[in-house]
């Protein structure tokens, strides 16, 4: 593709241009370098050279000092030379390549501190269980995913950002080139920029936030239960170095790119910016240091010998125990739907004939949205959210089925089970709040229809699906830590086809009243909240085309919000039926039927819904199908 772009350099503003504050700056942003670089190398080196510290908390804590010492080095060095000698003059290049290693070593430590996370939680929470479950082959793949993920980000950052066309000012509004100081001399259209800008930070920020806090949040349970003062006080210092770095860190990318462009300040970003840049990755040692007794040692023993020896990381040792597990279950055994053997292959082909549907469906729904720009609409983005999340929590469920029908197979392990909740729990939650901004989309489009660009921007679509997916996330992370912290010492036969709330709250052999007020309480208050705001979305709807005098109007309007309508209806009652009522009065069989609508059922239809009454869908697909016969005939 021809680079359209004219500006071969930039000019960084800084952080003020006052000559007098350019040598104290100097002078203190070098020492915090020099700290920053003796503290992580310090760190890095006690680590390699101690056999006692060779362990997974401090595997990662080594990966994270690095991480620190490359993104700072990435930017305070440039900044120190336009201190000293004037010049903020930086190539084009040399710009890209800044952004490109900022972004991507900050977007590791994300992961990273989400992986600490899962570290601490493995600790704390199942102690006798640490040395198999941080393994050096999980470790190593934690470590390198880091990396992975972090630069993938990275790389699409810069590349959507350098795509665009600086024909404009030159001069960057900051000390480094960051994206959003150099996306505002764009003389291109922004739009899919900040999309995509906002999408991949709020996605990484969000979900390693997401693994810090349910990891947190079983840890706290887990501490709240410990009758030992010593195990009380070693479990919250073994934390409280994590905890600081982590509130530290996201508290200042959240406030300096989780806001809309429009309430962005450069010079509030700025300051925010030196805090990330250089004074985390100096202060991160400090805190993972200053508190530990371990690393107290090593240095200690450094000193003594005055010597260096490299020695290989290995995970072997296991961690102090903090407190009894007091699980006894390490695997479940799924009843399934049914035992007849005559019925096993019967119920395997339909199935797999209704998960095939469901794939097919949702995936070319994502794809033609995608890739047909007349459907670059609100009521579009949300729709293909929609298929996504009925794409993945079928597929959480629906594949283990299928495999148990064919094999016979239906043990699932306890860290199985507790994933298949949480991820099923987490997406059908999210699907709530969608369909509630779907609602709020289309009572904007049929009663507002001249304010509809305005009130439906790409600011707030993006908001109401991050928003869905947070808060589906987060009342599900509740719900698996309440449940998953109970012991479950007698059987361990779900009697279900998945690991759905309600069956193993049956096999706890704890007090299960809590928890029974925890989900009624959730999920009774997400379904009413969400509903609430459907039932008013409709009854403003049903107003506005009542009061319509077009006959044509009226049609329109309907057959616009028929399809949500009949996919609210079907969605809502199969969850009315399965959880708003007493325990007390459940069958789980009867149950079973409802659940195969809502886990299998639901997410198929779902697209033939949307698709079916949708000219503009229809319209897209049968131009998808003329251009695969052209290629076709080209190609043959």
């Amino acid at each position: 593709m021809e680079n359209r772009t004219e500006i071969t350099q930039f000019i960084l503003l800084g952080l003020t241009k006052t000559p007098e504050l350019q040598f104290p700056l100097f002078i203190m942003f070098t020492l915090i370098y020099l700290f920053n670089m003796l503290g992580n190398l310090g760190v890095i080196v006690l680590i390699l050279t101690d056999s006692r510290l060779h362990t997974p908390m401090y595997f990662f804590l080594s990966n994270l000092s690095l991480v620190d010492l490359c993104y700072s080095s990435t930017v305070t060095p440039t900044v120190l030379a336009g201190f000293l000698s004037g010049d903020n003059v930086i190539s084009y290049n040399a710009c890209a390549a800044q952004m490109f290693f900022f972004a991507g070593f900050a977007s590791v430590e994300n992961f990273l501190l989400a992986s600490m996370a899962y570290d601490r939680y493995a600790a704390v929470c199942k102690p006798l269980h640490y040395s198999n479950t941080m393994t050096t082959g999980l470790c190593v793949c934690l470590a390198i995913g880091s990396y992975v993920g972090g630069f993938v980000n990275g790389s699409i950052h810069t590349g959507v950002t350098f795509h665009l066309s600086f024909c404009m000012s030159n001069v960057v509004h900051h000390f480094f080139c960051d994206v959003p100081a150099v996306r505002v001399l764009s003389c291109s259209d922004r739009h899919v920029t900040e999309m995509v800008l906002v999408f991949t930070v709020s996605s990484i920020v969000f979900f390693a936030l997401m693994v810090i806090l349910i990891s947190y949040l079983f840890i706290f349970i887990t501490i709240l239960n410990m009758r030992s003062a010593e195990g009380y006080r070693k479990a919250l210092s073994t934390c409280a170095s994590h905890f600081i770095a982590v509130s530290i860190f996201y508290g200042t990318c959240i406030f300096v790119y989780m806001q809309p462009s429009s309430s962005h300040s450069m010079d509030k970003d700025k300051m925010a910016s030196v805090f990330y840049t250089m004074v985390i990755p100096m202060i991160n040692p400090l805190v993972y240091s200053l508190r530990n007794k371990n690393v107290h040692s090593a240095f200690q023993k450094v000193i003594e010998k005055a010597k260096l020896s490299l020695c290989y990381i290995s995970h072997n040792e296991s961690p102090v125990t903090l407190m009894e597990n007091v699980s006894e279950v390490t695997e479940f055994i799924l009843a399934g739907l049914t035992d007849a053997l005559q019925l096993q292959v019967p119920l395997f082909l339909i199935f797999t004939l209704i998960y095939f549907i469901t794939l097919v469906g949702n995936l070319g729904m994502i794809m033609l949205i995608l890739l047909d720009s007349r459907l670059h609409f609100p009521m579009y983005l949300f729709l293909s959210n929609l298929s996504l999340v009925d794409l993945v929590y079928a597929s959480t469920v629906t594949p283990k089925v299928i495999v148990g029908f064919l094999t016979g197979d239906k043990i699932i392990s306890h860290n199985a089970c507790a994933a298949q909740m949480f991820f099923f729990a987490a997406f059908a939650a999210t699907e709530n709040f969608l369909l509630a901004s779907m609602a709020f989309d289309r009572h904007a489009a049929v009663c507002k229809p001249l304010h509809y660009t305005t009130t439906m921007t790409s600011t707030v679509c993006a908001l109401l699906v991050i928003g869905s997916y947070i808060c589906g996330l987060l009342q599900t992370s509740i719900i698996v830590a309440f449940t998953f912290h109970l012991s479950f010492c007698h059987s361990n036969v779900i009697n279900d086809f998945f690991c759905d709330i309600l069956p193993l709250l049956a096999l706890s052999c704890s007090d299960i009243y809590t928890n029974e007020i925890v989900l009624f309480t959730l999920a009774s208050g997400t379904i009413f909240s969400t509903l609430l705001v459907i039932l008013n979305s409709y009854l403003f709807i049903f107003i506005a085309i009542l009061k319509m005098h077009s006959a044509e109007g009226r049609k329109k309007a309907f057959s616009t919000c028929a399809s949500h309508l009949t996919a609210v209806s079907i969605f809502y009652g199969t969850i009315i039926f399965m959880y708003l009522q007493p325990t007390s009065s459940h069958s789980m069989n009867t149950d079973k039927m409802a659940s195969v609508f809502y886990t299998m059922i639901i997410p198929m239809l779902n697209p033939l819904v949307y698709s079916l009454r949708n000219k503009d869908v229809k319209s897209a697909f049968k131009k998808v199908v003329e251009k695969a016969k052209l290629s076709l005939g080209l190609n043959f």
